[in-house]
């Protein structure tokens, strides 16, 4: 009986080295490395901030989760959030929603909680921050009086009643269904409140890989900058949604890693993609689109290609040797002037009415490829209600802008405004690792100096990070500045382009900041105890258009919140602070080899379950 037993006991320790040598190879086998060509390099994955581009809202979309999200019919789904509640009583006039939310961690390890949603939020509602997104929580009790500075950020009607549990208090009765429309927005996706406000982190905590935490399917492995080996790798949060000592590693997120190497040429990306060595081409390089153009799907980007006028700059006269430098500007010399001999031309409506006129929108949008040319503000996608079924777009009355040019009739303007085109220059800000801005830019400045002005194109690029760590006292490493948004942001500009990116599908959320108190814009102080509300950054300030957005904003009959919308578009287009150029679209190439890919109405892509065909054959071999 005791051989048998020795014996036993020896096939046991046989067997164990073979399971746990396949253990060992599970564990090796993390899952699909997958190459591809995502979109543009992004400089600043802050999901708040992902709107001026419409390329880093595809990458960021990827490593920001929401409490609810748009799946690719636009219907609201539950991501973040497990439930909500809403509770009403009319005899105290209290209204309230409490959100639940799902048990997940963030990236680091550490279980994202109910709190990170109400910081996000507040970050964004903080008087002294300017962020477009705050009108998409102007329903919640005292938000908007938070961010015009007249109540704490403590009075906002939004908390943590526990570690799951967020308490939404609301002004009085509101369209709730918008209201969750809303809340799908990126803008609003949670943050962790120790990263972003730590003193060495307050500038750059949206930039480099080691500081920040992702929230959703992937968080940031690895971002290059250097030339020559420009890449961006996104590795799966192994914590999302999954229980670490049950789960398979790959039980919420299938691929491992998705590789993007920015170091390529527009042909050598399609060659990789021809050959199979990429398998997903999520933004064509402009320069080979029309040769793919029918193999591409397209679906619209919810985002209008715009250029916004600045009214308050001062249009200088046109000095020969002065204009002839502008192109060559380096980035210390490229601060506006104040105090310069001109005018604020641009503050006459008629002026910009007139560089309106003079684009020839379609022959843009066949350029672009990828684009469709702007009849209004309001993007392609758009819901004109609480869905898809009608869109604002489509149920708008007449085209608010002419898609042609019209040169004699833009001329008549200007004479009639009393300026000489001829005696004025200015600039289009433009950012230069943009190749369709770029082209856009150029087919603009044709147009303007055929109607006369002097114009320049000033392509501005990023810059190497100069922050010094306050911890380690020396410069942060790897982290690029983008240039033209932070001048964007701060008004520094005469003429910007941008990819206006609708923040929800409601268009109350894309026409309401050109409204006075509703700009989102970080509220100051100057010689006051009191805060001094910003208007549009463009300078915008309708006392029509505000009225009309006053009264969407009050509006709770769907219906007429919608025609309230139209009349504000139609307003703003007839002012023109910004000029819709194009509407964006989407344009993705997906290889036979994938499977699984999605994507949600924003146009933004859901890798969560995407699977490579035969993977290990596409392991790197230095694989870690």
């Amino acid at each position: 009986m005791m051989k048998k037993i020795i014996a036993l006991t020896l096939c046991l320790l046989m067997i164990v080295p073979v399971f746990a040598s396949c253990s060992n190879a599970d564990d090796d086998d993390k899952g699909a490395y997958i190459s591809m060509y995502l979109t543009d390099p992004v400089y600043n994955f802050d999901p708040a901030r992902a709107y001026g581009n419409e390329a880093a809202l595809k990458v960021i979309s990827l490593m920001f989760d929401n409490l609810f999200v748009l799946d690719e019919n636009g219907k609201v789904k539950k991501s973040l959030a497990k439930s909500y509640k809403i509770y009403e009583d009319d005899e105290i006039n209290e209204y309230k929603m409490i959100i639940e939310i799902k048990e997940t961690a963030w990236s680091d390890g550490t279980t994202l909680l109910a709190q990170d949603v109400v910081d996000a939020w507040r970050r964004i509602l903080n008087v002294t921050n300017s962020f477009d997104a705050a009108v998409l929580l102007y329903d919640i009790k005292n938000a908007k009086l938070a961010k015009e500075g007249v109540v704490s950020i403590d009075d906002v009607g939004i908390s943590a009643i526990n570690d799951t549990e967020i308490e939404i208090y609301f002004t009085g009765k509101i369209d709730y269904d918008q209201f969750l429309l809303k809340l799908t927005s990126y803008a609003l996706a949670p943050i962790r409140e120790t990263i972003v406000y730590q003193p060495e982190n307050v500038y750059d905590w949206a930039k480099k890989p080691t500081i920040f935490a992702a929230s959703g399917p992937f968080k940031l492995r690895e971002v290059s900058y250097e030339e020559g080996a420009e890449k961006l790798v996104l590795e799966r949060n192994s914590y999302y949604f999954r229980d670490t000592e049950k789960d398979a590693l790959d039980k919420s997120v299938t691929p491992y890693r998705l590789i993007v190497d920015y170091s390529k040429s527009a042909e050598e990306i399609m060659q990789m993609y021809t050959n199979g060595e990429l398998f997903y081409v999520g933004n064509i390089p402009l320069s080979v689109r029309g040769a793919w153009a029918e193999e591409a799907e397209i679906t619209d980007a919810l985002s209008t290609h715009s250029y916004v006028i600045n009214e308050n700059t001062i249009v200088r006269y046109y000095d020969e040797d002065e204009f002839s430098t502008l192109s060559t500007l380096n980035e210390t010399e490229k601060e506006l002037v104040e105090g310069v001999d001109g005018e604020k031309i641009f503050a006459n409506a008629s002026v910009r009415k007139a560089l309106s006129l003079a684009i020839d929108r379609e022959a843009i949008a066949d350029k672009v490829v990828f684009a469709k040319a702007a009849t209004g503000l309001v993007p392609n996608g758009v819901f004109d209600s609480s869905s898809r079924k009608e869109t604002f777009r489509e149920n708008s009355s007449k085209d608010l802008v002419a898609t042609s040019a019209n040169l004699s009739e833009a001329k008549s303007l200007l004479t009639t405004a009393g300026v000489d085109a001829s005696k004025f220059m200015f600039t289009i800000s433009v950012a230069a690792y943009d190749d369709v801005h770029m082209e856009i830019a150029k087919a603009v400045k044709e147009a303007w100096t055929e109607l006369g002005f002097h114009v320049e194109i000033l392509a501005i690029d990023v810059i190497t990070n100069t922050h010094i760590d306050t911890v380690t006292g020396s410069a942060i490493d790897g982290v690029r500045d983008d240039i033209f948004a932070e001048r964007y942001d701060s008004g520094k500009f005469e003429v910007a382009a941008i990819d206006f990116t609708a923040l929800s599908v409601d268009a109350f959320s894309v026409l309401a900041p050109f409204a006075y108190g509703y700009t989102g814009g970080a509220a100051i102080k100057e010689n006051s105890p009191d805060f001094n509300i910003p208007s549009h950054i463009s300078g915008y300030n309708s006392a029509e258009y505000n009225a009309k957005i006053d009264a969407a904003y009050a509006e709770l009959d769907a219906e007429a919140r919608a025609t309230i919308l139209h009349q504000a578009e139609e307003i703003l287009m007839n002012d023109m602070p910004i000029i819709p150029i194009v509407f964006n679209m989407n344009a993705a190439l997906t290889s036979k080899e994938l499977k699984g890919e999605k994507v949600s109405y924003y146009g933004t892509p859901i890798f969560t379950k995407l699977k490579l065909k035969n993977y290990e054959d596409y392991i790197p071999a230095d694989a870690q």
